[in-house]
Formats: C-alpha cells, sequence, structure tokens
C-alpha cells in the first residue's frame, strides 16, 4: 500500500492539516478576545501614565505639584508583534509534525518507488510554500516565512536532481548521461527564479546573492555542456568574462541600482571563475600553443589595458605586462618548435626588447613596476642569448646582448639616486660576460689561441671600462646640457669600473705577444684614477703593471738575478714616484679629495718578486728594498718621532742587508767578522745623527749599539784566538781606552779596561795556569793588604775609600 505515491502523499499532507486547523482556532480565539476585552482609557496626564480612569465626569483633577509640563515624555515604543503563548504553541506544534513527517521519510523512502521519491520531495516543496505562506500572512512572521520558501526552493531543485539521478527523465538528462551538466544548468537555473521570486516577495539580501550566485553557476554548467574540449569551451568563457566585466565595469549599467553591490560582488567572482578557464587553457597549450591561445592572451592583455587606462590602476597595467611576456614567451616557443631553437631565443630576445621600449617609452604603459618587469625580462634575455651561442653563430646574440646592456648602463643618469647607485654596480656585468664568451668563441671559431684571446679581449674591456668612466666624468664639460638633465648624484659607476678594469688587468693572462696594451692601459688607469674623488683605484693599476713586468721576463731565458734586478729598479722608480708626487702624506685629505700614495700600497708586491731564493744576492736586494720601503713613509705629515723610528728601522735594515752583501766579500771571516762589527757601529753613529733632536734617546740609543760592537769585538778577540787579531783588537780598546779618559767616559773606561783586562787574562791563560797555587794566594793577599791599607789611609784623611774614588772621576760622565 506504502508503494502508492498518492497514499503517501496523503499521509504526508495529514499531518500538515492539524497546523493549519491549530491556525485557525488560534486566530478565532485571538479574535474573540479582542473583542471581548473592556476598553480602559488610560492616557497619560502630564506626562504620567495613571491607573485606568472610570468613566465618571466629574472626577477630580491631579494634584498641582504633578502639573508640570516642562516633564520629558517618554519615548514611544516601537510597534511589534508580541509572541503569545498561542504563537509558541503553535511554533512547538509545527516542529513536532515536521519532524514526524521527516521520520515517516526516512523509515519509509527505502520501500518507495523512484517516482514516488521524487513526489515525495515535491510534496515536501508545497508544504514548505504553503507555511511560508501561512506564517508570512496570519502570523506576521517573516523571517520563519522567508527560511520556509527557501527550504521549499531548496526541495525543487532536489526533486528534479533527484530525478536526473534515477533517470526518470531519461538516460541523456542523467548523472551518468551526456546531458549531465544540463540537468544541474536546469537545477541551478531553478533555484535562481525562486531566489529572484523570492527576493521580489520577501526583499531579503542573502535572496538576491543566493540568486545571482545560482544564475552564475547555471551559465557555467551551461558552458560546460557544449563540450568537455577545453579549447572550445574557454572562448566562451572568456566571452562571459568580458561581457559581465564589460556590463560592470566598463559599462556601468548597474550603477545606482538597488542590488549594486550584490551585483558586483557576485559578478566579480563570477567573471574571476570563467577567466580561470581561458588561462589554464594557456598553460595546458603553453608548449604547443593553437589560435585560441593567442586570442585568450591578446583578448586578456586588451582587457587590462582598457580597464587601467579607465580605472588608472597601475596594479593592472602591470599584469599586463606580465600576461604580455607570457605570450611573448609562448611566441618564441611556436617559434623554436616550427624553425629551430635558436631563432626561438632570437625572436624571445627581440619581444623583450620591444616590450621594454613599448613600457618605457609609452607614457601609459610606464611606471616603476611594469619598466623593472620588462627590464629584467630583457636581462634574462640577453644571458640566454649569451649562453645560447655557439662558435659557429654568435654574432646575433652577442648584439642582443650588448643592445640590453646599454639599455641597462643607461640607469646611471636615472634621476633616482638608489637605482643610478643599482645601475653603477650592475652595468659591468652583462659586458662581462659578453666578453668571455666571445673570446671563447672567437677561439674556438678562428683556432687562435686561447691565451691571446683572453688577453685580447679582457683587455679591450678594460680599456672600454676606462673610456666609459672617462665619459662619465668629464660629461659636464662637453655635455652640460645633457648633465643638468640628468645630474649625477654619486661616483659609484665611476670607482666599479675603474675598480673591475684594475681587477682585470691584475688578473688576466697576459700573453707575452700583446703585453704592451695591458701596460699601456695601466699607465692609462693610473691617470685616471688619479683624477678622481679618491684614487684608491691606483693601487690596482700599480700591481697590474708589476705583472705585466712579470709577464714580459721570461723565466726560462733569464737568470733569477736578472729578475730581481729588474724589480729592483721598478721598485726604486716606484718609491721616487713616492718621494716626488704623494710627499704630502701617506693618506691625505685635500679639497674633498681623498689622496692615497699608491706607489706604497703595492710597493710591496715588487718587494715579494724580489725575493726568489735563499741566495746572498736576493737577500741583499730583499733587504734593501725593505729598508727603502721603510723610509718612503716619511712624509711631510710624518711626526719627528715617527720619522726617527723609521729612520733607525731603515738604518737597522741596511746594515742588515750588507752584512749580507753579495759584493766584497772577503775569504777570512775574521775580516768578515770585523767590517760587520764595523756596520753595527755605524749604526749607532748614524742612531747618534737620527736622534740628534732628542738628546737623551740618542744618547742612550747609541751607546748600547757601540756596546753591542764593543762586545762583539771583544767575542771576536776570543773566537779567533791568534796573535796578531788580539793584538789588533787590544790596540782598538787601548785606543778607546785613552778617548775615554780624554773625554772623561766611565761608560767606555770601564768598557775599554775591563776588555783590556779580559783579554789579557784570556790571552795568558796558559801561563797563568802552569803557575803554582801558592801564588795565587800570595796575590790575593797583597791584594787584600793593599786594600786594608789604602781604607786606613782614607779614613786618616777622613774620606772612605768609595769617596775617595768618586773624587778621582769627579769630573767624568756616563
Amino acid at each position: 500500500m506504502l508503494n502508492n505515491p498518492i497514499i503517501t502523499i496523503l499521509i504526508l499532507i495529514t499531518p500538515i492539516i492539524i497546523p493549519l486547523i491549530i491556525i485557525g482556532v488560534v486566530k478565532t480565539c485571538d479574535s474573540g478576545k479582542s473583542k471581548q476585552a473592556p476598553h480602559y482609557n488610560c492616557p497619560p496626564q502630564n506626562g504620567y501614565f495613571g491607573y485606568p480612569q472610570p468613566p465618571y465626569p466629574n472626577c477630580p483633577p491631579p494634584p498641582q505639584a504633578y502639573q508640570n509640563s516642562s516633564m520629558p515624555q517618554p519615548p514611544k515604543a516601537a510597534k511589534k508583534h508580541d509572541m503569545t503563548v498561542s504563537n509558541i504553541l503553535f511554533l512547538i506544534g509545527t516542529a513536532f509534525v515536521v519532524l514526524s513527517g521527516l521520520a515517516f521519510g526516512v523509515a519509509k523512502w527505502v520501500h518507495t518507488s523512484h517516482e514516488g521519491r521524487v513526489a515525495i520531495i515535491m510534496a515536501a516543496s508545497a508544504v514548505s510554500f504553503l507555511l511560508s505562506a501561512v506564517v508570512g500572512k496570519f502570523l506576521k512572521l517573516n523571517g520563519t516565512s522567508t527560511s520556509f520558501f527557501v527550504l521549499g526552493s531548496g526541495f525543487i531543485a532536489t526533486a528534479f536532481l533527484t530525478a536526473g539521478y534515477y533517470e526518470l527523465m531519461g538516460e541523456w538528462l542523467s548523472f551518468g548521461g551526456d546531458g549531465m551538466y544540463a540537468l544541474f544548468a536546469i537545477a541551478t537555473g531553478l533555484s535562481a527564479v525562486m531566489m529572484f521570486i523570492g527576493n521580489r516577495i520577501f526583499s531579503k539580501l542573502p535572496l538576491i546573492y543566493t540568486a545571482l550566485s545560482a544564475t552564475a553557476l547555471t551559465a557555467l554548467f551551461a558552458v560546460l555542456q557544449i563540450s568537455n574540449d577545453l579549447m572550445v569551451t574557454s572562448p566562451v568563457f572568456l566571452a562571459l568574462q568580458a561581457l559581465i566585466t564589460a556590463a560592470i565595469y566598463g559599462a556601468e549599467i548597474f550603477k545606482g541600482k538597488k542590488n549594486e553591490l550584490a551585483i558586483k560582488v557576485i559578478g566579480s567572482c563570477s567573471a574571476f571563475i570563467y577567466g580561470c578557464f581561458p588561462v589554464a587553457y594557456v598553460f595546458q597549450a603553453l608548449r604547443h600553443p593553437t589560435f585560441v591561445s593567442y586570442i585568450i592572451l591578446a583578448t586578456i592583455i586588451a582587457q587590462l589595458l582598457f580597464y587601467a587606462k579607465k580605472t588608472k590602476e597601475d596594479v593592472l597595467t602591470s599584469i599586463s605586462t606580465m600576461v604580455t611576456v607570457l605570450l611573448a614567451y609562448m611566441t618564441s616557443l611556436n617559434i623554436a618548435q616550427e624553425t629551430e631553437t635558436r631563432y626561438g631565443i632570437l625572436s624571445f630576445c627581440a619581444f623583450a626588447l620591444v616590450i621594454y621600449l613599448a613600457h618605457c617609452f609609452v607614457p601609459f604603459l610606464k611606471n616603476a613596476f611594469t619598466e623593472s618587469i620588462s627590464l629584467l625580462t630583457a636581462v634574462i634575455s640577453a644571458f640566454v642569448c649569451i649562453y645560447s651561442a655557439s662558435p659557429e653563430a654568435f654574432i646575433p646574440e652577442m648584439l642582443f646582448a650588448a643592445a640590453v646592456s646599454a639599455i641597462a648602463a643607461a640607469y646611471i643618469f636615472h634621476k633616482n639616486g638608489i637605482i643610478q647607485s643599482i645601475a653603477g654596480f650592475t652595468a659591468p656585468v652583462i659586458p662581462a660576460f659578453i666578453t668571455g664568451m666571445t673570446a671563447y668563441y672567437v677561439s674556438k671559431a678562428y683556432k687562435i689561441d686561447e691565451n691571446i684571446a683572453y688577453s685580447a679581449a679582457w683587455s679591450i674591456y678594460a680599456a672600454v671600462l676606462i673610456a666609459a668612466a672617462i665619459l662619465i666624468a668629464y660629461l659636464p664639460k662637453f655635455a652640460f646640457n645633457f648633465h643638468a638633465k640628468h645630474p649625477r648624484s654619486n661616483d659609484i659607476v665611476l670607482y666599479v669600473n675603474m675598480v673591475v678594469s684594475g681587477l682585470l688587468l691584475m688578473l688576466i693572462p697576459t700573453a707575452k705577444e700583446i703585453v704592451l696594451l695591458p701596460a699601456l692601459l695601466c699607465f692609462i688607469h693610473f691617470a685616471v684614477s688619479n683624477k678622481l674623488r679618491c684614487n684608491i683605484t691606483a693601487v690596482l693599476s700599480a700591481i697590474s703593471l708589476l705583472s705585466c713586468v712579470y709577464a714580459i721576463l721570461d723565466e726560462g731565458t733569464q737568470s733569477k738575478l736578472a729578475t730581481t734586478f729588474v724589480f729592483m729598479i721598478v721598485f726604486c722608480i716606484y718609491m721616487a714616484i713616492s718621494k716626488l708626487i704623494y710627499n704630502n702624506g701617506v693618506i691625505v685629505k685635500s679639497n674633498d679629495r681623498f689622496i692615497f700614495d699608491p706607489m706604497l700600497f703595492s710597493g710591496w708586491i715588487a718587494i715579494i718578486m724580489m725575493y726568489r731564493d735563499t741566495s746572498r744576492n736576493s737577500v741583499f736586494f730583499f733587504l734593501i728594498s725593505i729598508a727603502i720601503y721603510c723610509a718612503s713613509f716619511i712624509k711631510k705629515n710624518t711626526s719627528k718621532e715617527a720619522a726617527s723610528i723609521l729612520l733607525t728601522a731603515t738604518a737597522s735594515l741596511t746594515a742588515l742587508a750588507l752584512m749580507f752583501r753579495p759584493f766584497l766579500v772577503p775569504e777570512s771571516k775574521e775580516v768578515s767578522w770585523k767590517i760587520s762589527i764595523g756596520i753595527v757601529a755605524l749604526v749607532g753613529l748614524a742612531c747618534r745623527f737620527i736622534w740628534h733632536q732628542f738628546p737623551s734617546v740618542s744618547k742612550y740609543a747609541s751607546n748600547s749599539i757601540y756596546l753591542t760592537a764593543f762586545i762583539a769585538l771583544l767575542v771576536d778577540a776570543l773566537h779567533f784566538d791568534s796573535a796578531v787579531n788580539t793584538i789588533f783588537i787590544m790596540s782598538v780598546m787601548l785606543f778607546v781606552l785613552i778617548v775615554s779618559i780624554m773625554a772623561r767616559s766611565k761608560t767606555w773606561f770601564i768598557a775599554s779596561a775591563a776588555s783590556l783586562f779580559a783579554i789579557t787574562v784570556y790571552a795568558t791563560r796558559e801561563y797563568l795556569m802552569a803557575l803554582n797555587w801558592w801564588i795565587y794566594l800570595f796575590l790575593a793577599g797583597i791584594t787584600l793588604i793593599a786594600l786594608a791599607a789604602g781604607n786606613e789611609y782614607c779614613k786618616k784623611n777622613n774620606q772612605t775609600l768609595k769617596s775617595s774614588v768618586a773624587k778621582r772621576f769627579s769630573g767624568w760622565t756616563w
């Protein structure tokens, strides 16, 4: 019996009749009560609400104290529908009935036929609409009425989808048929119609949002029903997106309308979703683009540019630039597939240049972001061109890269100081890659020695950098108008060019065949560096020249002495230039310029190159050059103390170099030792003159060195134990003793006397050791007796032995 849909519907409708009867009874009772209720006249009296007044004409008035007309009037209460007990009972009863109907439907759903299930849902929809009408008209519950209406609308779409699920409308219009999207489109269309009707009745904002969303879904499913091929549906989606966007933002046909915000929100979201389909197709067919792909990208670019110009939004222009780059990339891929990879890369580089020029010179397209994107694309295409070239064909690629490099370098004249700095740092990068790869391709293509090719290429590039630095530095003199329009806010580009060129000259493999070219560039680099505000880059050219000298000297044919001698000459020239040109100081600030002494900062390289081995020649030149290097630090602004210290170091190093001299080397070690002692004594004499402005330092320094030489002379006498050597040294010490007595010098008197005594004892050691022991005992006794007698004699004269000796040397000095 339950399989009969009519009986099932009757069973479902019967519980619904009960609430309707309840509604009628409730409304009847409410009407009856309103008729039987007594009328109480309770108007406010002078601002106060009193008790109900009986209908007596002679009612006394209220006291005079309460008759105050200035009292504030109470606000009028808003009119609202009271939730009576009857209404509450009605809602509870309705809920129970609906729940009982749902329980019945769930329990009997499995045993119901397909048509019955659809009929049940339709009946539920009809009941929902009926409840919506009754609740809204009689109970004045607008929100509840709207909810029942939405529920009924949902049941309609559900019933239609259920019929399609069970194939009640045929196999085509079902979930598994070819008309599945049509089924969805009709269902969402029905929901949209019902939501529009509901919005007409209830004027609720959520209803219009739901109606518009359902309409958008209807269009989406309708287009998907056209074809399963994205290539076919993408143009349709693109057309829908363009139409919606044009209607909302182009023609603005909904401007000022009642539901303008809802239409804009739902329309914008729908247009975005529709636009995702053609974009997805473009990326899907990116490596094998079709005519549709080009149409889609062209339409997107046209829309972005149109709305960017209309709304003055730079974001849309920036997005159009990125889409244009994508179009150029897709086109170059197509060209590469149709012809060769090389032509595709060249075409992409050409497209990148065109895109950059368009965004640079068309005011509508130009802004900071679009210019950056297009320039970055051009730079990437330049690197791709450089590394995709081959020895057989590389000229067009290098020309494209050079054009991009020139464009990037032109930003050193930008009005923004930060952009100038960035351009100054990055300007030499692309030309460096061009130079290196061109040298490689040329050497491979024309069978040229790589050392010569790289030397020539890097030398030419260094010359270009130096020339560019000269051009930029002297631009105000020969192009003042251009400089006035594009002033240079900093000198970063100058120093970057000079540093890069200096490093190239210093580090490139210099071929002997063309060594004169980098050597000439070193002189030019040095001259230009000294014209800058800070000439620190001149150090690089000075070091680079030493590198060129090293390349000229062929170690296979020249001796090490010749190499050492050549570097000694170059070093002396460097130090002479330092003394003549940079004598004001090692680092001098003058007229907003920092002037460094590049000869001093680079001279140590020449010193290292002199030290070829441990021979006397290398050691002598090495020590002499260090001595000259120390003396070269003495400038006009050097303090007297620092100058004296440097001269002392110079004298000491010179003495040490003379000790290791490669010339005038006697065969006798005795003579050589004495010459060395004489050299040390000369250092003491030099210190006497070096520190003459500081007498105490001069005295102590020279005496210390003299005593060192004297001790060395004593060691010489003890070491070389010969009669002639001993007599010669004792004669020298005797001469010193006589001079010390004449000069009344305690230091040299004691030193010479002690030395003579020591030498005498050492020279007669064999004779003294041969004497008997009692002779030494006798001599000791005689000595003690003499001391005792002398002490007694001093006491007799009211003196001590110490004071007597001091009196004898009272006029002497240390």
